[in-house]
């Protein structure tokens, strides 16, 4: 029987080429879209990791934009269940650039409070840093930085028609491993100084309150929004939600895309197995003439369309995975990737490919079945 799908396929080998390149350039379509999206989960949950458990606490404005008055951070403290709250500021590298959602993030952090990732070189933040800094691998990448270099920052302030772009210089005093995560693309600086520079004083982004073991995330933060006023808070739960929910937008929108690419090649492969059971004809009248049973003909025929699948899902992942790969290696100037390439991704566009197959050859092999051996013999 596999003899024989081989040889219908190796008979037709310019139009089995071109149904095999329609499922590749599809499932190929899956793997690129699909990779992008996988990476943005991985960074998530990677992020998620490091971070622990915490209330987020931010302004009560829409879409948390704006900023915190430091003596929140002791009314925070106050409230019942929480062990301990601090602040961070949050500011763009570059505030001239324009932002692409991975930004390069300065990060204004108590030095006992920062993200402790391990180090490739250096130190960590320590009390009494001055214009020091910790930074991210992609971070060290795209500027070249070693400990010992210095890092320039900038604040842009505006004055009437005009502005004026204020620089300093932050010396690096740590790089850290890379951990596929948001961290990646962060530069961690004394938050006192960051306050300083960017004429912030008193002002916080967020304030991050550590609950104590017996204390309900869900319950305290309710606790907190009704003792403090003008603020939100999520807990570790919540935020991740939040977080996934718009990357759900950005996955439907992606994969949508290369789903409709990937059944453009799964109806070539019912066009291919339409053509080529009415070619056939005879042939499968001769085969239920010589004993055939109606299960044998319908294997053959799904048979057919399934390699193709597979042939196709395997040259399309092949590709993808290739394609990715260059892309995140031309992506590495910039200290960034975009694509992770996971064993569920592959799996996916494999049985994804095969269904095609399968699904796309089942109206054609039943037609092959439904042929009477006579009239299928007197067919010309």
């Amino acid at each position: 029987m596999f003899d024989l799908i081989f040889r219908s396929m190796t008979q037709r080998k310019m139009r089995t080429g071109l149904t095999i390149f329609g499922i590749a350039l599809g499932i190929f379509a899956v793997v690129v879209m699909g990779g992008m999206s996988e990476h943005f989960n991985l960074m998530v949950d990677n992020t998620f990791e490091l971070i622990g458990n915490g209330i987020q606490i931010e302004p009560d404005t829409i879409g948390g934009l704006g900023s915190l008055d430091e003596s929140k951070i002791r009314q925070v403290e106050r409230v019942p269940g929480v062990s301990d709250a601090y602040g961070i500021l949050i500011t763009s590298l570059d505030p001239e650039g324009v932002s692409t959602g991975m930004d390069e993030i300065i990060v204004g952090v108590l030095p006992e409070k920062q993200l402790e990732a391990k180090l490739t070189s250096g130190r960590y933040l320590v009390p009494g840093d001055g214009y020091k800094a910790v930074v991210g691998s992609d971070i060290a990448r795209k500027y070249n930085l070693k400990v010992g270099d210095e890092l320039e920052i900038k604040r842009k302030n505006l004055q009437r028609s005009s502005s004026i772009t204020h620089k300093k210089n932050v010396s690096v005093v740590g790089i850290m491993e890379y951990t596929g995560s948001f961290f990646d693309n962060r530069i961690q600086i004394p938050l006192d100084k960051v306050q300083k520079f960017y004429k912030m004083e008193n002002i916080v982004s967020f304030i991050y309150a550590e609950y104590s073991p017996d204390a309900d995330p869900t319950e305290l933060a309710k606790r907190i929004d009704l003792s403090v006023d003008k603020v939100k808070s999520t807990t570790p739960e919540q935020q991740r939600k939040d977080i996934e929910g718009q990357l759900m937008i950005f996955s439907l929108i992606t994969i949508s895309a290369a789903v409709l690419a990937a059944i453009i090649g799964g109806l070539s492969v019912m066009n291919t197995m339409l053509m080529s059971v009415s070619e056939r004809t005879k042939e499968f009248g001769l085969l239920k003439a010589l004993g055939a049973e109606r299960k044998n003909i319908l294997f053959m025929t799904m048979g057919e369309a399934a390699l193709m699948g597979v042939i196709g899902g395997i040259s399309g992942i092949v590709a993808g995975g290739i394609i990715t790969n260059l892309l995140n290696k031309s992506f590495e100037a910039q200290g960034t990737a975009l694509f992770s390439i996971t064993p569920r991704l592959v799996v996916i566009g494999l049985l994804f490919a095969i269904s095609l197959g399968i699904i796309c050859g089942t109206y054609p092999a039943y037609r092959a079945t439904k042929m009477s051996p006579m009239e299928a013999l007197r067919y010309e």
